[in-house]
């Protein structure tokens, strides 16, 4: 039978493995969250640029078939752009995806080996 000051070791080191797993989540989130709001920033960026194009090229723009020009060329510029940047949201959330299934992996094997430590010792 476990001694009071072997419970209370299991204990601390549940407790200490827990803290450990709190924060080793906490900073994937952030990491996580940086990534995505640097993306958010970079497509509003485009938007603001699409924009800066569109002023100038009315403001340039001599006759209706060269705005109707321009205004084409910035729109599929735009889109290329934009397609980009999704192509590159998509391949972060499959990073973060990975991140998010490694550290649950890495959670559940130390519990198992906590437990397995913890019932030894019984």
């Amino acid at each position: 039978m476990k001694t009071s000051a072997v419970n209370l070791e299991a204990m601390k080191e549940f407790g200490v493995a827990g803290f450990e797993a709190a924060r080793s989540l906490s900073e994937l989130n952030l990491r996580t969250w940086e990534k995505l709001l640097e993306k958010q920033a970079e497509t509003f960026g485009l938007f603001a640029d699409a924009g800066v194009e569109l002023v100038k090229a009315t403001s340039e723009a001599k006759e209706i078939k060269d705005l109707v020009a321009a205004e084409m060329s910035v729109a599929k510029q735009f889109g290329e752009n934009v397609a980009a940047k999704s192509r590159e949201a998509v391949q972060l959330t499959t990073e973060a995806r990975d991140d998010y299934r490694s550290w649950i992996e890495q959670g559940f094997e130390t519990f198992s080996k906590q437990v397995s430590q913890s019932v030894k010792v019984a």
